[in-house]
């Protein structure tokens, strides 16, 4: 065999790798910012139209792929499902932040990381690990420190932040299922479309008891039109392709540890542009929470599994 070969072909993996690795961290990023952009825009435009904008022009965007395979009713009404509780998760986490500071609601919402190996369990009713378990225990002792002193609104803002958790962790869990018979790209424009049905459910149903949340509505300054753009645009659209396309480039066991990074990336925006900081208990309870997370991100190896946001 040519040695230049050989050398070429390790070269080319090793750039293919960096490339792969390089486009997660890139999501994570995106995603973290986008958390800001959330907590940023929601103070003037009322979290669920806000989602609902983005996952109707994303689906827009994504139109054109949701119909390029045929696909069954099964998959349809499965996938149409998991979106669901994708948006239920998004709006969770929207909702949350306005009472709670967003890397706090960020590293709480992440638990559906370690919530997704205890749901599978169940799932398949058998006992979760013990690696599972000391992951749960680490994680809840983590969100424990960073909640700190609880008032009437801090717990609201925690109750949301740990409903985005449980419908995330159900939303992979229906997306693990889709995985190996649906391309990623399409299961996302499906996933997009569920999630904007249930954003106008929301939008109907919120404007019906809360009529104000229609003021001003597509009247929004040049600002607020930027900071729309962005959560559709890059924190979708992009994200969805930079995410399919990296993911095919690495495996499920590195995939995953990046995406723990999210988080962290949220705690950075969050610091910088909004100014919020962390005490020194609290900044624990993050580190034992992505603990947590990369425990329960090594068992992943070997998997085809997705992780949508």
């Amino acid at each position: 065999m040519n040695p230049i070969s050989v050398e070429h072909r390790a070269g080319s993996r090793l750039g293919s790798w960096l490339l792969g690795m390089l486009a997660i961290t890139l999501v994570t990023a995106i995603w973290g910012y986008s958390n800001v952009v959330i907590r940023q825009a929601e103070t003037t435009i009322a979290p669920s139209v806000l989602m609902w904008l983005r996952f109707g022009f994303a689906g827009l965007f994504l139109l054109p792929v949701l119909f390029r395979n045929r696909l069954s009713i099964r998959i349809w009404m499965t996938g149409l499902g998991t979106g669901a509780l994708f948006g239920v998760a998004v709006l969770s986490q929207g909702s949350a932040m306005l009472t709670v500071p967003v890397s706090e609601v960020a590293f709480i919402t992440a638990l559906y990381v370690v919530f997704t190996p205890l749901g599978m369990s169940i799932l398949q009713r058998k006992l979760p690990s013990k690696l599972t378990w000391l992951a749960v225990t680490i994680s809840l002792i983590g969100a424990t420190l960073m909640i700190g002193t609880l008032t009437v609104d801090l717990h609201v803002g925690i109750l949301w932040s740990l409903v985005a958790a449980v419908a995330a962790t159900g939303q992979i869990m229906g997306t693990t299922s889709l995985s190996n018979t649906v391309p990623a790209v399409q299961l996302a424009a499906l996933q997009s479309a569920g999630a904007g049905i249930t954003m106008t459910v929301a939008v109907v149903l919120q404007g019906a008891f809360h009529p104000a949340i229609y003021t001003g509505l597509f009247h929004w300054s040049i600002t607020e039109w930027v900071w729309i753009a962005y959560l559709v645009l890059p924190a979708t659209v992009l994200a969805i392709f930079l995410q399919s396309w990296g993911q095919a480039k690495i495996t499920a066991t590195e995939a995953a540890l990046v995406f723990n990074l999210e988080p962290v990336w949220t705690a950075i925006f969050a610091w910088t542009i909004l100014s919020e900081g962390m005490t020194l208990v609290q900044g624990v309870g993050a580190l034992l929470i992505l603990s947590s997370l990369t425990l329960v991100s090594k068992p992943t190896a070997g998997k085809n599994e997705s992780h949508n946001r």
